[in-house]
């Protein structure tokens, strides 16, 4: 850690894989080095996970939903459990939009926000940065509070339940969403020695 300072840190990350055009393919993915949606150091544990995501054959977890319908809701929940143990913690998630190629700046804004259904007030955005050439739009979202989880994991809120393409709204920009990644990314770190979330993940 920086400046002498100890910390245990945590991070789990799964990517939620969106492909459009005859069909939809959500799934979640770990890198090489990364445990199946859980990585644990010291007291701090947590996992990411969703109902319903299963092994693909290519060693992706997730779900696949074929002839993807405008205005059709998609059942996605990705949720962060604090595991039985693990001290007082800082929870965040990562939601990472990425494009096959860039996209127009007017439908990063508001427009693909809202392709997020029921996202959860527990979950507090706190940044949104769009990158310079429109390819990938990353969203942090914050947990509202610390989180403990001494005697009992501790299941939070999912960060939304359900994905939609509003018909009216895209018409025939959703082609721009052709092959478009969602990846999900949760982190935490534990709370003590820091004055706040902001020195906690500067450390991070």
């Amino acid at each position: 850690m920086k400046n002498g300072m100890k910390a245990l840190l945590i991070a789990v990350s799964a990517v939620l894989l969106v492909a459009i055009s005859v069909g939809l393919t959500v799934a979640y993915f770990t890198d090489k080095e990364e445990v199946v949606n859980v990585f644990t150091v010291g007291k701090v544990d947590i996992s990411l996970d969703e109902e319903g995501a299963e092994e693909n054959e290519d060693g992706t977890y997730g779900q696949t939903y074929d002839d993807i319908v405008p205005g059709e809701v998609y059942p996605k929940a990705p949720t962060v459990t604090v595991e039985e143990g693990s001290l007082e913690s800082y929870v965040r998630v990562i939601v990472t939009v990425k494009f096959e190629q860039a996209i127009d700046e007017e439908l990063t804004g508001e427009k693909l926000d809202n392709i997020f259904v029921n996202v959860s007030d527990k979950w507090v955005l706190n940044a949104k940065t769009v990158a310079d050439d429109f390819t990938s739009v990353e969203y942090e979202y914050r947990y509202a509070t610390t989180v403990a989880a001494p005697d009992a994991a501790v299941e939070l809120e999912p960060i939304f339940t359900d994905v939609t393409f509003d018909g009216e709204a895209w018409g025939n920009e959703l082609a721009c969403l052709n092959n478009m990644h969602i990846n999900v990314e949760g982190h935490a770190i534990q709370a003590f020695s820091f004055a706040d979330a902001d020195e906690a993940w500067s450390k991070f």
